[in-house]
Parts: C-alpha cells; sequence; structure tokens
C-alpha cells in the first residue's frame, strides 16, 4: 500500500496548539502542519507565536518529523512587509528551525518569499481553488512542488493528477467546507469575517429553507434538511487501501481547532491503518465517531452526494478526548523524542573501513576512512608489537578493540577491517585503544575540516542573496483615466443565466449597449450568441463582444478541450478562467483572469499577468483604495453592482425537490445549457438566490447586491464588472440608468 514514490503516503496531522502538536508527534505523524498568530487560515486556533513556531519546528525536527507552516491567507500591499518577517522566521533560520514546506495561496506572496528565500518548498493550499492538469503544470514551473487539492475531488479525477508533476496531498478526515475552498465570501458578506484570511464564521452550520423555482407543482417548495449546507464529516478510514492505491503522497487530517486528545485519537487510527496496509474496521470507525462526529461521509471521494448531510448544533462537540491521558500522550511524545534521538545518532554515524597493519619490527598502524567518501581519513601509529608468550594477537580479538568507537560519531564493523597480521605477535589493549583512539582524532580534524568547507558552499548556494528585504508595490506608469463616469469601455456584463437575455429585445438591447463586453457561462455561449444576434442592429446601440466564463471547478483535459472546442465553433474569442491553469487554455483566446483568482495586492496581479491573463479580476474583498492601487499595474476589474456569489457548492441543495433537474444531486462531466434556480432563506429571512450551472454545481449568489453607484470615482482606472443575476431586464436597465445618474442605493458597500 504505497504511494507513487514507492512508499506508504506521509501522513500529516494537525497542531492548532502546543498540546495538539505533542498529540500528533507521539500519535506517529509523519508531519505536522500549524501556523503562526498572523497570516494562517485558522485564526481561531491558538496557533503560535513567533517564537514559538521557531521551537515548534525544531521540536518537530527532534521528533523526526517534517513541519509544514500555513501561511495560507490573502495579503494585502500594505502587510505584505509583516508576511515576509513571518517568512523569514520559518525560513532564515539554521535546518532545525526552517520549515519543511510553506503552505500557501497566495501567489503573490510565493513570489516575494522564493525571491529571498530560494530554498522555500511550496506547497499550494486547498484556498488556491486548483486542481486540474494544467494546474499542476503552471504550478511546477513556477516552484511549487505539492497541490493540496479540492476535498470535491473523487478518486477518478485524484488518481489523473497523482500521475502528474506535483506531489498530491488530500484530506482524508475531518469537517467539510460545503463551498469550493477559497471561493467561500459567505462569512465576509454576511458578517464581515473573512474566510480567505482565517476568520470564518461557519455560517453553513445555521439553518437555511431552500426553495426551488420551477418545482412539478409550479410552486416552491421547501426542502428535506433544515441545514442544508452543513455537511457531515469526511473518514476515509474505510478506504485506506484504495486511496494509498491512487499514488498519494500525502494523508491530511483536518483539525486545528480540534483539541489534544481528538489529535492523538485520529493520527493514531490512521497511522496504524496505514502501518498495517488496511482499512479501518467497524470498531476503529466507532473509535472515530467517539471522538467527534457530525455523522461521517466519503460523498466526495465516491460520488455518492446523497450521503452528505451532517448534523450540527447540540452534536458540535467534542465526545471525549480519546483512549489516552493528557499524561499519556505526554509520555507516548517524551518516549518518541528519545527513540528519534537515538535512530538519528545512530543514522548520522558515519561508516567507516580500516587497515590495519602489525608486522613483526614493523610500528603498529592504523588507518581509518569514511566509508562514502574514502579521501576523508585519519591515521596513527604505535608501537613495535612484541612476541606473544602466550595467546597472540587474532583478527577477532583486535577488532573488537578497534570498533569501540563510542560516540565519535562513526560506526566500524569487524568485517570492514582490512589486516595485515603476522603471526604470533602480542600487544597489550591498551596500546591498541591509543592507536585507535589517535587514528579517530585524526579523522574527526581533518572530517570536520571538508565538512565545514561543504556546508559553507551549500549553504551560500541554498541561500542565494536571500534575506528580508521590504516589499516594493509593482508598479508601472500606467496613467490612471480621470472620468467622472465610466464610458462603455470602461464597463463590462457578467450573467448568470444567459435566459436573462430573453426579456423584451428593445430593453435587453439598450441594456448591452452600455458594455463593450458580455460574459455568459460557457456552456451557455451558443445560446446566448443565438440571443445576441436576433437583436436587430443599430449604430445608436453597439452590441457587445461576447465572451464565456469557465466553469468553477476544475475541469479535466478531456471536457476542457471539448468545452474550448465549442466555444471556437460558435466565434468566441475571449474567456475568463479562474487560476493559473488557465494561463495556459489554447493561445487563440484572450484569457482574462477571473475575481475567483482572489487577487489582493500588486504582487499577485504581476504574478498573472506575467503569466499570460490580459485582464486582472480583482477580490470582492479588497476595498476601494486597493482597487485604485492596482490599476495602477494594468488593466483589472472589480464588481460594481450586483449580486456576488458567496458559495460554490459541488453538491447539489435544490435536487431533492427539483424533479425536472436532469442531474444527479452533484457536480459531473456532461454540460447542461439550462439552469435550475432556487434559493437559499436564513433565520431573517435574507433569501440567497441559488442557480445550478451546467455540471451541476450549484452557485449561491449574496442576498443584497453591491452598489457603488454614487461611488464609482472610487474605483476610478479598474474595468468596472456589472452581476446580472434576478433582476429582470426592466429592473437591470433601471440599475444602470440610476448609476449613470450617480445615485445611491440599497446594497453593500466596498468599504
Amino acid at each position: 500500500m504505497t504511494g507513487k514514490r514507492g512508499k506508504i503516503p506521509e501522513l500529516l496531522a494537525p497542531a492548532g496548539s502546543e498540546d495538539a502538536l505533542k498529540a500528533a508527534l507521539a500519535a506517529g505523524a509523519d508531519a505536522v502542519y500549524f501556523g503562526g498568530s498572523a497570516f494562517s487560515n485558522r485564526m481561531r486556533a491558538k496557533n503560535f507565536t513567533d517564537d514559538g513556531l521557531t521551537e515548534a519546528i525544531r521540536r518537530v525536527h527532534e521528533a523526526g518529523a517534517a513541519a509544514h507552516i500555513t501561511v495560507n491567507t490573502r495579503v494585502r500591499d500594505r502587510e505584505m512587509d509583516d508576511a515576509l518577517r513571518l517568512a523569514e522566521r520559518i525560513l532564515g533560520g539554521s535546518p532545525e528551525t526552517r520549515a519543511d514546506a510553506v503552505i500557501i495561496a497566495d501567489m503573490g506572496l510565493a513570489e516575494e518569499i522564493r525571491k529571498r528565500w530560494p530554498h522555500a518548498v511550496f506547497h499550494a493550499s486547498t484556498q488556491t481553488s486548483l486542481g486540474s492538469a494544467a494546474d499542476c503544470v503552471e504550478l511546477k514551473k513556477r516552484g511549487f512542488s505539492r497541490l493540496v487539492l479540492p476535498r470535491e475531488l473523487n478518486r477518478e479525477e485524484i488518481a489523473a493528477l497523482c500521475a502528474g508533476p506535483l506531489e498530491i496531498e488530500i484530506f482524508i478526515h475531518g469537517a467539510h467546507c460545503v463551498s469550493l475552498s477559497g471561493q467561500c465570501l459567505m462569512s465576509y458578506y454576511c458578517g464581515g469575517r473573512s474566510g480567505n484570511r482565517g476568520e470564518c464564521a461557519q455560517p453553513c452550520r445555521l439553518p437555511y429553507r431552500v426553495s426551488v423555482s420551477g418545482a412539478d407543482k409550479g410552486g416552491r417548495e421547501k426542502s428535506g434538511s433544515d441545514t442544508p449546507l452543513s455537511l457531515a464529516d469526511m473518514c476515509l478510514a474505510g478506504r485506506i487501501a484504495d486511496v494509498c492505491g491512487l499514488g498519494v503522497d500525502s494523508l491530511k487530517i483536518e483539525g486545528r481547532l480540534k483539541s489534544a486528545g481528538y489529535v492523538w485519537g485520529v493520527t493514531s487510527v490512521y497511522r496504524r491503518l496505514l502501518d498495517e496496509g488496511r482499512n479501518a474496521e467497524p470498531g476503529e470507525i466507532r473509535e472515530l465517531e467517539a471522538l467527534f462526529s457530525r455523522g461521517f461521509t466519503d460523498g466526495y471521494f465516491t460520488g455518492r452526494y446523497g450521503t452528505m448531510t451532517g448534523t450540527p448544533g447540540k452534536d458540535d462537540a467534542e465526545k471525549s478526548s480519546g483512549s489516552v491521558s493528557s499524561a499519556g500522550i505526554e509520555k507516548l511524545y517524551a518516549r518518541r523524542i528519545r527513540e528519534r534521538t537515538a535512530e538519528r545518532e545512530a543514522g548520522l554515524k558515519k561508516r567507516l573501513t580500516a587497515e590495519c597493519v602489525i608486522r613483526r619490527g614493523e610500528p603498529v598502524s592504523l588507518t581509518l576512512r569514511v566509508m562514502n567518501a574514502p579521501e576523508i581519513f585519519g591515521t596513527a601509529a604505535g608501537s613495535l608489537p612484541a612476541e606473544a608468550v602466550g595467546r597472540a594477537l587474532d583478527e577477532e580479538s583486535t577488532a573488537r578493540n578497534l570498533t569501540k568507537l563510542g560516540g565519535t560519531g562513526y560506526d566500524l564493523a569487524p568485517e570492514d577491517i582490512r589486516f595485515a597480521l603476522d603471526e604470533g605477535l602480542w600487544l597489550p589493549a591498551s596500546a591498541l585503544n591509543d592507536l585507535r583512539r589517535r587514528a579517530a582524532e585524526d579523522l574527526m580534524i581533518r572530517d570536520a575540516e571538508g565538512s565545514a568547507a561543504d556546508s559553507g558552499k551549500e549553504d551560500a548556494e541554498k541561500r542565494g542573496t536571500g534575506g528580508f528585504a521590504p516589499y516594493v508595490f509593482p508598479a508601472h506608469p500606467v496613467e490612471v483615466p480621470s472620468w467622472e463616469k465610466p464610458g462603455r469601455e470602461d464597463m463590462v456584463l457578467e450573467l448568470a443565466d444567459a435566459a436573462l437575455l430573453d426579456g423584451d429585445p428593445a430593453i435587453v438591447k439598450k441594456i448591452l449597449s452600455r458594455f463593450c463586453r458580455v460574459y455568459v457561462p460557457a456552456e451557455q455561449v451558443a445560446q446566448a450568441g443565438k440571443r445576441i444576434k436576433e437583436i436587430p442592429a443599430e449604430e445608436e446601440y453597439a452590441l457587445p463582444e461576447l465572451c464565456a466564463v469557465m466553469p468553477a471547478f476544475p475541469l479535466s483535459p478531456e471536457a476542457g478541450d471539448k468545452l474550448l472546442s465549442s466555444l471556437k465553433a460558435v466565434g468566441c474569442g475571449r474567456i475568463q478562467a479562474h487560476g493559473i491553469g488557465g494561463a495556459a487554455l489554447d493561445g487563440d483566446f484572450i484569457k482574462d483572469l477571473s475575481y475567483r483568482g482572489n487577487v489582493t495586492n500588486g504582487a499577485a496581479a504581476k504574478f498573472y499577468r506575467d503569466a499570460g491573463f490580459s485582464e486582472i479580476g480583482l477580490s470582492p474583498e479588497l476595498p476601494a483604495g486597493g482597487i485604485r492601487a492596482l490599476a495602477k499595474i494594468g488593466p483589472v476589474s472589480c464588481i460594481a453592482y450586483g449580486r456576488v456569489p458567496v458559495m460554490t457548492l459541488a453538491r447539489c441543495v435544490l435536487k431533492e425537490k427539483n424533479r425536472r433537474c436532469r442531474g444527479c444531486g452533484g457536480r459531473r462531466d456532461f454540460r447542461k445549457t439550462d439552469f435550475c434556480r432556487g434559493s437559499l432563506t436564513d433565520r431573517v429571512g435574507a433569501e440567497f438566490p441559488v442557480f445550478g450551472t451546467g455540471d451541476c454545481v450549484n452557485l449561491v449568489y449574496n442576498a443584497v447586491p453591491v452598489w457603488m453607484g454614487d461611488r464609482l470615482g472610487e474605483m476610478r482606472g479598474a474595468v468596472l464588472r456589472f452581476m446580472w443575476t434576478v433582476e429582470s431586464p426592466s429592473e437591470m436597465l433601471d440599475v444602470l440608468r440610476r448609476y449613470e445618474r450617480g445615485e445611491s442605493g440599497t446594497g453593500r458597500r466596498i468599504q
């Protein structure tokens, strides 16, 4: 049961506190992941202070494990220096206190770290939302060694990526984010706490009423679950053999907010399963349930989405700390340190070969050589051997004295000594011991001189010119427009559904004529193009360029090629992609980066610009000042009006009552061109529109739109994006007229 590297996959455990760190190591984790007091996506965990990070990394290494440090939030320009000082803390010290890997989501921060610490090892966080073959290729080009996959991928998709250029890490146990990681804005839009910056308030665990438009009875019907967004916990313990057979490199346990008892219990179960090469038995599943469970599911892995509803609320508590007490965990942790120290000392001993010459009439001599570096040696000569009166020297008895190297850091086996020994000679044991001691001292001196030279060379190569240097905003001399009101070339429209174009042609024409480009879901481009062509062309009402929005979830190479071919066939020349893999799509297309790239700093904008994107979509969480600053780098876009997608769901919440749906309850390869519609209503009556897309992914839109009609000047320099979702054509035209007049309105402000 091995991964593609020919060994058992790494078991990666969480450590949100010092006690949890000890528990993970005591339970047998191969690696531990944890964060500092800032820039970590679990800011409610206890985490570690800056000094504590250094000590924690040292402890992990002392226990023979690897330390993966999370720096996986989105960073703004004014925070970049603080983030780089954190990087200096975890990457700039000695090998004992350096992170083995940095788990990172912000591509701009990754670029800045790489400039300063070229030896840094990067793992792309699941917060990047990346999971396609193209993503892996592009990440590899940019220095990443591993990708942490979205939880939503199934076994076939995981297996395909394991054959690629990156190490692959997957989650095997713990809580699910119902939204595609990195694509949840619900907490931010509902309460101001950003999940992308480590402050998620978990609104997904709250009750919602699901209603479906166009159900069989013509009305709006309620879903059977009061908490449709609260998923059961992932548990792949019963499928470990299958998981390992895919070639996965690292198996990750979620839980940096969990107790030390939970971490110890879960890690120890998976450690046992991996070591014994088997799936969990029913008793072991019950053991995991006793630690904590909202119910268990393997729904994403198997594609069985119907098993994924969880049980939040009063059960959202840890039921026990496991079968080992805190004192027991401390003892196990201390034992691991002792065992690893002994193993390390044994493993660090350099193996030697030796030549021992004991001949009549010649001083005895001994030469010790490092087995793997025979040019490094030590030698010593002694007294003349005497004629034996009693028992003479033999190779076996002489070897017993010569191999007693103790704490020298060297190891010499009897079979690695070559003797030139005349018969009938004798030397006292004290003379042999002195000969061995002086030869070993000579070897240590020569070895130290060579190691110091090699170490200095290696350290210089690793560090390059690294070290902390202040962040420099990568602005270019771009002229920022001085308009009082944006013109047509400054505005683009994005449709949630091409069916929005089916209204009164005269009104639709007036809407479209205000924009230079209109983006529709890629599977609906042909439908939208046909509808637009039916609108009579008039000089007064020029129609926009038709562009495609690629699916939110990563596509297989085959599905991606098929979709791109269909776009070419209808004359679409511009697409909007969502991550670095989009930069490698067919060169015949102009490629824009969507707001899903979560760009919040100039370094990230430059990274995507250099990768080949034409227009960079900025994060909906970026304040107006940040928008104006990033406009100096080149073409950027921001959402100026409309309901923003706050969740992207692989599991359809509309399916249960929507009998007309041709889907099957979750994300699939096939593509529809007609969209299911519904809504989620929360406890205070706020209604969040839900659209089922062509691959049965659900997009949940915010209950209120962004409204910046009276403050457009604050976003000067950016292309303004208008999101058209549930508004009728007449309502949308009214919005545009109010924006033209600079009127205030009801909605969410960009601060």
